[in-house]
């Protein structure tokens, strides 16, 4: 069968769309993730925490948990599509 420009212009479109999906969720997860973990450092540090008092350990928790928490999210979320979603073939 001889393809159609039609067939690869859809293809092309579909494979935009996820990558954008795929970047828009991981901005919103990005989000969730240092909201919650900003939250999380507020609520310790007005504590005798004196770890957290530091500003550099601070910051450097809450620049690095919230892409370690998308990563197992993404790792989750692959999971559960493989689990439950069956594959046509």
């Amino acid at each position: 069968m001889n393809k159609q420009p039609s067939d690869e212009l859809g293809v092309t479109v579909a494979g935009c769309a996820i990558g954008i999906g795929s970047a828009l969720m991981t901005c919103f997860l990005l989000y969730l993730n240092g909201s919650l973990v900003l939250a999380v450092i507020s609520a310790l540090s007005a504590g005798e925490n004196d770890l957290l008092q530091d500003k550099r350990i601070a910051q450097c928790l809450l620049f690095l948990v919230p892409v370690i928490l998308v990563v197992i999210e993404w790792m989750m979320i692959d999971y559960v599509r493989t689990r439950f979603v069956r594959r046509s073939r």
